[in-house]
């Protein structure tokens, strides 16, 4: 290693304090209640500082005690935090926070909003938060969650975005468990760097059960935040150092987003210690008394004049799940909510949440409960019928019936089964009839079969 780099090795480890709840002799992993609760209390220390200062403009700069607009003019801080409440048990300010977006927040005005970051945190959390009212002990209206107050704001945003909408491609290639940028068309490396954006990926590897590439690359990034005590946006690989003008740390979510992926995959120790050493790092450096400030130099540990609201939606939110095994978001399927709507009835809250890019939790099931072609209701009233018909063909008791797959009705008994044969059933085969919309009644559970969210009577 070279000898610049242990100057600040050595000065990020005199001031971080000893750890309290740090794995022990026999080599215990951090006490997740503790962390849990030093989670919490981070979030209400930046939450409450941008109510005091900051509201309503987009974040809150905590270095001067004010607020500034940012992304557009919507509140932004507010509308990104909403769910991470939810998740942190708080269902009161919930409630209010949900009638005050409604009483303030305007999208009829003519303001330079980005695209991008309008997308995945005003219309993302706007969504997340519309689907998570009822747990919320919010009073829904009928037809939820297939309507709602969140849902047409979220919907007025995306509609205002959709004229300027289109997207970038990046391509990335590998080294010795790193990923570097490359010339898409060519396959060169461009920049032998890190950027700390990339640390999303090993989360995402072990989605699709990658899990042994996805520790060793989560491993390296682990590395560098314990050289600096945070990501800085750039690192230069073969220098082992930060890039020119790339120094900083915004408090980015993306190593702790890979750790609570992984640790829900592995249960590795190791995952809750980037857990602790995040926290610890962050209270050390970056808290002052108006929320936690932006790292504008991790070599020094300079602070910038500005909290970026997915500090709250993210960084946070990551870092409770990750120290907190029974929140309702890591659901297995064991409970859930039987809720009728417009379309059917539907199963909501049963787990498998997808994060968007701002980690704000979506109910997959909520999409197809709300789903009105009827293109995708028809498909799967096909595999029903697939089902029971190939139900039907294994009792020899049963009539022949028509079968909307590949089964063909067995010959008469006596009856050769010869082409010809076949070819008189075939012109036999009555058309195939349309089959009404299957009904949805109330039944327990037990006896429904639930496909794509939507719930089907088991009238055999």
């Amino acid at each position: 290693m070279p000898f610049r780099l242990l100057i600040p090795l050595g000065l990020l480890c005199a001031l971080l304090p000893q750890h309290h709840g740090a794995p022990g002799p026999d080599g215990s992993a951090p006490d997740p209640a503790h962390y849990r609760e030093r989670v919490k209390a981070m979030f209400y220390h930046a939450y409450d500082s941008y109510l005091e200062n900051a509201f309503p403009f987009d974040e809150l700069r905590p270095l001067t005690c004010d607020g500034h607009d940012t992304w557009g003019s919507f509140s932004l801080t507010l509308i990104d935090a909403l769910d991470t409440l939810l998740i942190l048990g708080n269902v009161s300010e919930f409630q209010r926070v949900v009638e005050v977006l409604q009483d303030s927040v305007d999208f009829d005005i003519d303001v330079n909003a980005s695209v991008f970051e309008t997308n995945i945190r005003v219309v993302g959390g706007l969504l997340s938060a519309h689907l998570l009212s009822k747990k919320a002990g919010v009073e829904v209206e009928a037809g939820w969650p297939c309507s709602g107050p969140l849902l047409r704001m979220a919907e007025e945003a995306a509609r205002k975005l959709l004229p300027e909408y289109n997207k970038a491609i990046r391509n990335y290639t590998r080294f010795d468990d790193w990923y570097l940028w490359v010339q898409m068309y060519k396959g060169t490396v461009s920049m032998p760097v890190f950027q700390s954006l990339e640390a999303y990926w090993p989360g995402l590897q072990s989605l699709i059960g990658d899990i042994d590439n996805a520790m060793r690359t989560f491993l390296n990034y682990y590395t560098v935040w314990k050289q600096f005590g945070g990501l800085p946006e750039f690192y230069n690989i073969p220098q082992g150092y930060t890039v020119e003008k790339r120094e900083g740390y915004p408090l980015r979510p993306e190593l702790i987003e890979s750790a609570m992926y992984l640790y829900r995959a592995t249960g590795d120790p190791t995952l809750l210690e980037l857990g602790r050493d995040a926290v610890e790092s962050i209270e050390k450096i970056s808290k002052v008394e108006c929320g936690f400030a932006t790292i504008k130099d991790l070599r020094d540990h300079k602070l910038d004049n500005r909290m970026e609201s997915f500090f709250l939606a993210e960084t946070v939110k990551y870092l409770y799940l990750l120290f907190d095994p029974t929140n309702f978001i890591h659901n297995n399927g064991s409970t859930f909510d039987a809720v009728i709507t417009p379309y059917g009835e539907c199963i909501l809250g049963a787990g498998g949440y997808i994060f968007n890019t701002e980690a704000h939790p979506i109910d997959p099931a909520a999409l197809h409960c709300c789903q009105r072609l009827k293109e995708e209701q028809w498909e799967v009233e096909d595999l029903m019928r697939e089902f029971y018909s190939l139900k039907r063909s294994r009792s020899k008791f049963q009539k022949n019936t028509v079968s909307s797959g590949p089964w063909e009705p067995p010959a008469r008994p006596g009856t050769l089964f010869s082409p010809e044969n076949h070819d008189q059933a075939r012109e036999r085969k009555p058309a195939k009839q349309k089959v009404p919309l299957l009904s949805c009644p109330s039944q327990p559970f037990t006896s429904k079969l639930a496909l794509l969210g939507q719930v089907f009577l088991d009238s055999s």
